[in-house]
């Protein structure tokens, strides 16, 4: 929970990891990292695969009437078809005993996020397609949307990773963790240590002692920047020394670095020049407006990393909340969309009301086969 001041060791327990599955070829060799991980920890693979409703021209212009033709049916086959495919990924990669899962009706992010909460999960693997420019501008990120609103860690892995690991065993030496004080980033360190003793991997803390831009509204004003670096270098020295003495580490080693620039830069830099394995970072938990102005460092990272980077949640409740609260809205929302559509003739109906009774993308589906535990 975020708000601890003293962090203790802490034993790291996954026992049920998702992957999600678009049948690329980095969604699919995400299973081998998680493969490796469930044989490490035990855990259980569901493999999840949601479905986008492309609807075909005989929904949408008239069909002759001598052709009778059952959507149902069309939605039931391409399910189907779907976890048959996801079956056979599965058994590729040497998982037939995971659990397969195919979904639709949402925004892929919000499913996977929902079924983790089933589940429940303790770890999302997933890879990130590494769109970039107006290209991402557009379509954005699933894995970055699943980091923002996913109540457990994420991990997200890097193209290059994926081939070095593929087929060779998941080796990770070195972690960073980057810092800044605060309670949340506390989380990060405290669940960093914790794979740290698994893997047996060495800690890096970094801060970043950004000071931004300094404005003058004269226009004249002299400012010491050595000066006021230095003096911000040296206020961040004093809180790292207090943190590592409120840290119980156990037999990680870890050591400690500085940075002066802006964080996202430096924390890639920095992963980049020291051969980092993994970044482990946690969420400040910015949301609405909030998060437009201000943004995530976390997802940030995750889109420009060197390496892979686990996210970990440092408001999971309030995620969870979150989640919990939409799903009831969109299932009064189709309740209310089956009641209208059964209103008996000669009922009249609203504006509002024939909007509720339109079809709607959001109908959710799930169809999954597979051994769980």
């Amino acid at each position: 929970m975020c708000g601890l001041h003293a962090i203790g060791m802490k034993t790291l327990s996954i026992q049920n990891i998702i992957v999600p599955i678009d049948f690329s070829k980095m969604s699919v060799q995400a299973i081998q990292i998680a493969k490796q991980l469930a044989r490490r920890f035990g855990a259980s693979i569901h493999l999840a695969h949601v479905r986008h409703l492309n609807y075909a021209p005989d929904f949408v212009a008239p069909a002759p009437p001598i052709v009778p033709f059952s959507f149902v049916t069309y939605e039931q086959n391409a399910e189907q078809t779907a976890l048959k495919e996801l079956k056979e990924v599965a058994s590729e990669c040497g998982v037939s005993s995971a659990t397969c899962d195919v979904l639709s009706g949402a925004p892929p992010f919000d499913e996977i996020c929902r079924l983790a909460q089933t589940v429940p999960a303790d770890l999302v693997v997933m890879p990130t397609h590494g769109r970039t420019g107006l290209k991402h501008v557009f379509l954005g990120s699933t894995a970055e949307r699943i980091v923002q609103h996913s109540s457990c860690p994420v991990l997200v892995t890097r193209g290059s990773a994926l081939q070095a690991n593929n087929g060779s065993r998941f080796r990770i030496k070195t972690i960073l963790v980057p810092v800044d004080f605060s309670n949340c980033s506390r989380e990060g360190l405290r669940y960093a240590i914790a794979f740290a003793t698994e893997f047996g991997a060495k800690i890096i803390l970094v801060h970043a002692t950004y000071l931004g831009y300094v404005y003058s509204s004269e226009g004249t004003a002299i400012y010491d920047i050595p000066g006021l670096q230095k003096a911000a270098r040296k206020t961040a020295e004093r809180k790292m020394r207090e943190l590592v003495r409120s840290v119980n580490f156990g037999a990680v080693k870890f050591e400690t670095a500085f940075t002066d620039g802006s964080p996202v830069i430096d924390i890639c830099a920095f992963a980049k020049d020291h051969d980092v394995d993994l970044i482990i970072t946690s969420t400040h938990g910015f949301t609405g407006f909030t998060h437009v102005l201000i943004g995530s460092i976390a997802e940030q990272v995750v889109r420009h990393a060197p390496c892979s980077v686990l996210v970990v949640p440092s408001h999971p409740q309030v995620r969870a909340a979150n989640l919990a609260k939409s799903a009831g809205a969109t299932t009064n929302t189709l309740a209310n969309r089956q009641r209208l559509q059964k209103s008996p003739k000669g009922t009249k109906l609203t504006r509002n009301h024939r909007k509720l009774a339109a079809p709607s993308r959001l109908s959710p589906t799930h169809i999954n086969s597979g051994n769980k535990k």
